[in-house]
């Protein structure tokens, strides 16, 4: 990963490269941002940057035997500490060593995930994402050891929201007084879940989400992709270029579908049926889920907004179809309380509520909705 990588944020990128310029780089300096934002490209970038042989003004030349096994994730002065959980192969000492080979391969492909994207891709997805002090008897063993091939050795510690209590305190010791020529980049997107020895031993870097512009120059450069179809992965991503990814190869075409077959058996009260989609929900994957309902949510806000100003819609032909029907079912105030009702089902899926629960709740209160207008 380069700076050349990440589109846009060219002052956070030149802060970076200042600092090492002027040997002012903190020990200790915490990423912080959003979900969707580049605070762990940044860091990659940023360690690539420090330790390449042939770095320019602006950029890491992505050439030298430092860059190309950067490029990998396998530089010896590199390491890496995330959240994991138990496997039945691997359920004593666990820790992210055991599971570097997948984390390496699942950040060069997609280096703006999440966190639900790497427990779904390793099959932790059930469980709570931890990060043992194991990890940080196993970090204190490998700082004992000089840099190997570069001046710096550096941690990156993806996530520390996710530290144990005892870990988190585990760590003060050696983020207050690491080795020499040691770095330690924490990269979190809630830094309001660390505990205050943490955040007072680090530099705060923030890192802002991507604007609009900065998505659809880097969006614009994949295959097979439209104008148009890049535009509406970007306003329904609001700014997580990780979702707008997903977003602009999901098949809209099918979850179209389903929001119909929902909002009918919703509409007629059909409880058999609305038992039948809750069921269908509920073998969805979290990342599946949770992009069904952001994109009922979409629907839900546009048919709000064609209720006021039809020209100023952004979705697709077969979406107009069916929104501008769709929008004579209810009036603006029940469209704002099933806004309401998505949105804070989507925060209760990301905090692991019971899905089903969750979906069969919705369901309900949109009937109600529709049969409190049809009285």
């Amino acid at each position: 990963m380069r700076f050349s990588d990440i589109p846009g944020l060219d002052n956070e990128k030149n802060r970076l490269i200042d600092s090492f310029k002027s040997n002012t780089v903190h020990h200790a300096i915490l990423f912080s941002g959003q979900k969707g934002s580049a605070n762990l490209s940044l860091s990659l970038a940023f360690s690539t940057y420090i330790n390449c042989e042939q770095k320019s003004e602006k950029d890491s030349c992505g050439e030298c035997s430092s860059c190309i096994k950067m490029d990998k994730l396998i530089h010896p002065d590199l390491n890496f500490v995330f959240p994991v959980a138990p496997t039945p192969k691997i359920n004593k000492e666990v820790i992210s060593d055991k599971f570097i080979e997948s984390w390496r391969s699942s950040v060069i492909e997609s280096p703006y995930l999440s966190i639900d994207d790497w427990f779904e891709i390793y099959g932790f997805e059930n469980k709570q994402p931890n990060i043992s002090k194991d990890e940080v008897r196993n970090l204190i063993k490998k700082l004992t050891l000089k840099p190997f091939e570069s001046n710096f050795k550096i941690n990156i510690l993806w996530l520390p929201e996710f530290l144990h209590l005892s870990t988190s305190n585990a760590m003060l010791k050696v983020l207050e007084e690491p080795p020499g020529n040691t770095l330690f980049f924490l990269v979190t997107n809630n830094d309001q879940k660390l505990i205050s020895t943490i955040k007072s031993r680090v530099q705060n870097f923030k890192v802002k989400r991507f604007s609009d512009s900065e998505m659809k120059k880097y969006l614009s450069t994949y295959k097979d992709v439209s104008e148009d179809e890049v535009d509406q992965a970007i306003y329904l991503s609001d700014g997580d270029i990780n979702n707008a990814q997903k977003y602009l190869y999901a098949s809209n075409t099918e979850d179209l579908e389903k929001v119909k077959i929902w909002m009918r058996a919703c509409y007629s009260q059909n409880f058999s049926e609305i038992n039948s989609q809750v069921e269908w929900f509920n073998t969805l994957s979290k990342i599946k889920k949770r992009t069904f309902l952001t994109y009922t949510l979409k629907l839900m806000r546009e048919a709000l907004v064609s209720k006021i100003d039809e020209s100023l819609s952004r979705i697709s032909e077969s979406e107009t179809s069916f929104v501008s029907k769709f929008r004579t079912t209810l009036n603006s105030s029940e469209f704002e309380s099933i806004i309401i009702y998505i949105d804070e089902n989507i925060r209760f899926l990301d905090r692991n509520a019971n899905p089903k629960i969750l979906f069969l709740d919705l369901s309900i209160k949109i009937s109600d909705l529709f049969k409190k207008v049809k009285s």
